[in-house]
């Protein structure tokens, strides 16, 4: 059975596997040929995987991203949440306590 880790306001991620995503208009794209798998981030994720280039934790990408955009904390921080909980599901994000 698959454990799913629980990021949490003080979770440090960070990007994992070495996949490049390449700028396509206002999105990243990458193809994972190994996984078969296809990966496209807008404009605002792809400013999530600019910050997770060196390790950093959540509040601190909320932090930033509240700075860029018109956010506010609680619709940030899930919506952060979520999207790198798909990354590291997908194996793209490594997560450290």
């Amino acid at each position: 059975m698959k454990t799913t880790t629980k990021i949490e306001a003080n979770t440090l991620v960070q990007r994992g596997k070495d996949i490049s995503f390449s700028q396509l208009d206002d999105e990243l794209l990458a193809i994972d040929a190994q996984a078969g798998f296809c990966y496209s981030l807008n404009e605002t994720a792809g400013r999530v995987w600019d910050l997770i280039a060196t390790p950093i934790s959540l509040d601190a990408i909320c932090a930033q991203l509240g700075r860029q955009f018109a956010v506010d904390e609680q619709t940030c921080r899930r919506e952060v949440t979520a999207l790198l909980q798909g990354l590291c599901d997908a194996g793209l994000v490594q997560v450290a306590g």
